[in-house]
């Protein structure tokens, strides 16, 4: 399904058949008239894409965010909608980890894995896990997730038994605390998370978006922040035929519906973090959808989390122009064009 481009706004703009969704266009302070700062951090916007989905078609507007939110048109129900899109966009993002989201927070992937995707990220000896983490503190980095099962598509998943003693590794012979690095722990598996959530880990990193309910009594009871990720299917399968019907619309109703179960649940607002999922279910169209329309997650009003870092969607729009591939190794500078959005941040 393609949006299609309007001259016209749907009224009123929130009903039982019509979802309307508010995108913010960033841009540079300097060149807007009026700008917004976008959870009170360091990007700016005055306009917004307005996308609406009625019935089996969606529709495509840009205008300025102050006039769009003049059309509630008295109805009750858009006004009090609006003003929560509002709150959402502007309002400065909280973490009970004190993470610092007023500015991006760069987050480095260490695999205590044999078969991850990108070869130099692989850590299994102690020596160059150590020689890593040394130079991971002079580049300043911020979070580092560790992870001892690959989700690259294709994986076959791994007992916990296995995936801990894998973490063993980092976590026998490495004190957290002195570290002077936020610790998030890669794991679909609770088993796996509650034998090291004592052991200095703060955020817990769930590629299967904590479908496992057991988590929620162990989110209640620690201080721990939560990344929740999209992904279709699982690693193995994840990359056979997925379907959307627009997607980053389809990831934003998923957020919606598991933010509401998790703060229904008691889990604090600070807590949560979102990350869409880049790759994971997903085909290049897919991806670039989610590129094109990223900052429609912002009107959730949560940090987010995206991973583009050497994925295979900068492969994929390589190849199609140049007519060659290029490595994991090569695929750096694709990445940084995404101006940081492999990095923890709300960017």
């Amino acid at each position: 399904m393609k949006a299609i481009e309007t001259d016209d706004i749907i009224l009123p703009l929130f009903s039982e058949n019509l979802k309307t969704y508010v995108i913010p266009v960033l841009g540079n302070k300097k060149k807007l008239k009026s700008p917004l700062k976008l959870a009170d951090g360091w990007r700016f916007f005055e306009d917004v894409v307005i996308l609406q989905k009625n019935k089996n078609k969606i529709y495509k507007k840009i205008l300025n965010f102050n006039e769009f939110l003049e059309l509630s048109n008295g109805c009750q129900n858009s006004k009090n909608k609006l003003e929560e899109i509002y709150h959402n966009l502007i309002c400065k993002r909280v973490s009970n980890i004190n993470l610092d989201f007023s500015k991006c927070n760069l987050m480095s992937v260490l695999n205590l894995t044999p078969d991850s995707f990108f070869n130099p990220s692989r850590f299994e000896n102690l020596e160059n896990l150590r020689k890593k983490i040394e130079k991971l503190k002079l580049q300043e980095v911020d979070i580092i997730d560790i992870g001892a099962e690959s989700s690259r598509p294709g994986a076959e998943k791994i007992t916990s038994e296995e995936e801990i003693r894998r973490l063993k590794l980092f976590f026998d012979n490495f004190d957290v605390g002195q570290l002077n690095l936020k610790l998030s722990l890669d794991s679909r598996n609770f088993k796996t998370v509650s034998s090291f959530v004592d052991s200095g880990v703060l955020i817990i990193n769930d590629i299967s978006g904590f479908k496992d309910k057991k988590f929620l009594d162990l989110l209640l009871n620690k201080n721990v922040s939560i990344i929740i990720m999209h992904m279709q299917n699982n690693p193995e399968k994840m990359q056979e035929n997925p379907l959307y019907e627009f997607p980053v619309i389809n990831i934003y109703e998923f957020f919606k519906a598991k933010i509401k179960f998790l703060l229904d649940n008691g889990v604090k607002k600070s807590q949560i973090i979102i990350d869409p999922g880049f790759g994971f279910g997903k085909n290049k169209n897919h991806n670039l959808n989610l590129l094109n329309y990223f900052p429609l997650f912002h009107s959730l009003g949560f940090p987010i989390c995206a991973g583009l870092s050497r994925k295979s969607l900068i492969d994929n729009i390589y190849k199609e122009k140049y007519k060659t591939d290029i490595s994991p190794n090569e695929r750096l500078s694709g990445s940084i064009l995404r101006q940081g959005c492999d990095e923890l941040s709300h960017c």
